[in-house]
């Protein structure tokens, strides 16, 4: 069986510019990100917001290489990148003061990834 990756042209766009980052930077966090976002979308993980609550502290980044789900509650400030996240997730996470941004947003924002943790 041939093994042909992700046929979305921003999937795709999204691997590569992890990809070289991590090699420009020498950050293997993103190689790790670039990694579980290859995978196939039906094994790509799913993150509830009380996951995030339990993982962090207030302030904390955190990389989450699949979709974010509105389960739970968030009590503390955090930067969440994710390629997805549902309405009831977003309204969470901005109703605790923080902030929801895209993967290639803070590939910008951190490209030798200091201080970012990534939720599975």
């Amino acid at each position: 069986m041939i093994k042909t990756g992700s046929t979305d042209p921003n999937t795709r766009a999204l691997i590569n510019a992890l990809h070289r980052t991590s090699i420009k930077h020498d950050a293997s966090i993103w190689k790790r990100v670039a990694e579980l976002v290859a995978r196939p979308a039906k094994k790509r993980c799913i993150v509830n917001v009380g996951k995030i609550e339990r993982h962090t502290r207030p302030g904390d980044i955190v990389v989450i290489p699949g979709k974010v789900l509105g389960s739970g509650s968030l009590s503390h400030k955090v930067t969440v990148a994710a390629l997805n996240a549902s309405t009831s997730a977003r309204s969470v996470i901005v109703d605790a003061g923080g902030s929801l941004i895209t993967i290639p947003e803070l590939l910008k924002q951190s490209p030798k990834g200091k201080g970012v943790t990534i939720i599975i």
